[in-house]
């Protein structure tokens, strides 16, 4: 579930002061089955035993370390967070971004769900993602196109790769 309202409540506030405010997921959950564990079992364990017999066992060990904490974060669940988008930035959960930390700003699909992709501003900065319930998108695009320029973005072939295994 995206957003989260109660039966009377607008799920979008929205006030010449405080912008816009809405609850939302901070991703989209994938749900990941037994089968999806066990191949990355099977491929951590390829590829570590095939850097063991190369020689290189310090390898071996970060592919096992990498695998494990990947594991755990793919496990993890979305919280529920509060986003605020005003003339002074944009507030995700308890972090305040100003909007010079992102130079544009992209619609990204993702299965049925669109979610807005930031751009950061700062080359290795990371780029931030905000999701919404799909009746209120427009609202929200409207609104940060007049914060930030809107640039189209096709997913490069790291997201691409992401959704195909469901992280």
């Amino acid at each position: 579930m995206l957003m989260e309202t109660s039966d009377n409540a607008d799920p979008m506030q929205q006030s010449s002061s405080e912008g816009l405010s809405w609850t939302a997921s901070e991703f989209i959950e994938h749900t990941k089955s037994a089968s999806w564990f066990i191949a990355l079992f099977f491929i951590t364990a390829g590829l570590a035993i095939a850097a063991f017999f190369i020689g290189d066992i310090v390898a071996s060990g970060m592919i096992v370390i990498a695998a494990i904490l990947f594991g755990i974060i793919a496990n993890r669940k979305p919280r529920e967070l509060t986003y605020v988008i005003n003339n002074t930035g944009i507030t995700v959960g308890n972090k305040r971004f100003p909007h010079s930390a992102f130079k544009s700003f992209s619609l990204v699909q993702e299965g049925g769900i669109q979610s807005i992709w930031l751009m950061p501003s700062k080359r290795f900065d990371p780029g931030l993602s905000i999701y919404f319930a799909p009746q209120e998108g427009q609202k929200i695009v409207n609104y940060l196109g007049t914060l930030i320029p809107y640039e189209e973005r096709k997913p490069d072939p790291i997201d691409r790769f992401m959704h195909n295994i469901r992280f």
